[in-house]
């Protein structure tokens, strides 16, 4: 592993080089524009290949900037702070990413429209941003070649429809039975994890939406409170499902035993909610009535 370092504030970069080549045989790192104040440099084997930028700032990127990290090549990319904003979203579209990554972000709606016009992009993760885009809907919902798509709000969640998605992630306000129920019938899913630490807006009724996905074969369901009667007993309606993992969540002894029969071929594995959380959780389904 190569490391460099320098006190430049207030930007913060850091840029993988990934390879499948032995460590001895790497491509050495490009050197980072002096306009981007790099502070860290790191090689890995990992993918996508090619160059990885990780962005944050304060401010969003300057023309001058954007310029230099173009030179970089880079094919995945992480923004943090505000880094990017919608000006920002027209110039990413130009380097053509394979993955993207926004964690906190001023850009809007017609920014996240852009997403749309990344031709190559197979993986979206958001995060610290839980705004509504309605007009990106469009663009998400068809995107060609998105495969994997996270997220812990409304931001982008008109993703979860796009055609050729695999894989889905779904945190905090961003695992609830509204948004679950835009994946029904989902032609190509084949992994679903819905990660509700923090809200009760999770419940049985998302599994009526979840057993009508075909290709479904991996299951994880955290922090939320399932009854076997209430949906539960519905898992058994999915043919390809291989994996359940049931992780902090509310469930009793008996229900357990009735789904473990009803799904003698799928690995289980299960994990009780605290009394504490569950304290927790009840006062906040309380507050949604």
């Amino acid at each position: 592993m190569i490391r460099s370092a320098a006190l430049l504030a207030p930007f913060f970069f850091s840029l993988t080089l990934l390879t499948a080549a032995p460590a001895e045989n790497k491509t050495p790192l490009p050197e980072v524009p002096e306009v981007l104040k790099a502070a860290k440099a790191t090689l890995a084997d990992k993918k996508p290949e090619g160059l990885s930028l990780s962005v944050e700032s304060k401010t969003p990127l300057t023309a001058e900037q954007w310029e230099a990290i173009a030179t970089l090549h880079a094919r995945a990319f992480s923004f943090a702070g505000a880094a990017l904003d919608d000006a920002g979203m027209q110039r990413l579209v130009a380097l053509n990413p394979e993955a993207v990554t926004v964690n906190g972000s001023s850009v809007t709606g017609a920014g996240a429209a852009k997403f749309g016009e990344m031709k190559s992009l197979k993986t979206l993760h958001t995060l610290h941003v839980t705004r509504p885009t309605p007009e990106a809907k469009a663009a998400l919902s068809t995107h060609p070649t998105l495969e994997t798509y996270s997220t812990d709000g409304a931001f982008c969640i008109e993703a979860v429809t796009a055609p050729h998605l695999l894989h889905v992630d779904m945190k905090h306000g961003g695992a609830s039975d509204n948004f679950v129920a835009l994946l029904k019938n989902h032609p190509s899913l084949e992994s679903v994890r819905l990660w509700n630490k923090g809200f009760a807006t999770l419940s049985d009724a998302a599994l009526a939406s979840l057993v009508t996905i075909p290709k479904l074969n991996k299951l994880s369901l955290e922090f939320a409170v399932f009854t076997y009667a209430g949906g539960l007993n519905r898992l058994k309606e999915l043919p390809n499902l291989a994996v359940l993992e049931l992780k902090d969540v509310a469930l009793s002894d008996e229900d357990l035993a009735k789904l473990k029969a009803d799904l003698p071929k799928v690995q289980i594995t299960f994990t009780p909610m605290t009394a504490e959380y569950r304290a927790q959780w009840d006062g906040w389904a309380a507050k949604k009535k």
